[in-house]
């Protein structure tokens, strides 16, 4: 089970990934390739952790009430 879960966040980070740098380079950005298919997934799962992330700061921010 941890092994589908880990290809499913894997490959969606990867698609979100390749979706917000293709926006950046103006299209050019396939992520097809080792190198770029790490970048995809590493800017994909910023943008899939980073509600998380600011939710946890926001609950810090106003001390959980």
């Amino acid at each position: 089970m941890e092994f589908i879960s880990d290809i499913v966040i894997n490959l969606l980070a990867h698609r979100i990934g390749v979706y917000v740098l293709g926006l950046l380079t103006g299209g050019r950005f396939k992520g097809e390739s080792g190198f770029a298919w790490g970048w995809a997934v590493a800017v994909g799962g910023l943008v899939l952790f980073a509600p998380f992330a600011a939710f946890i700061v926001w609950l810090i921010y106003t001390g959980g009430r």
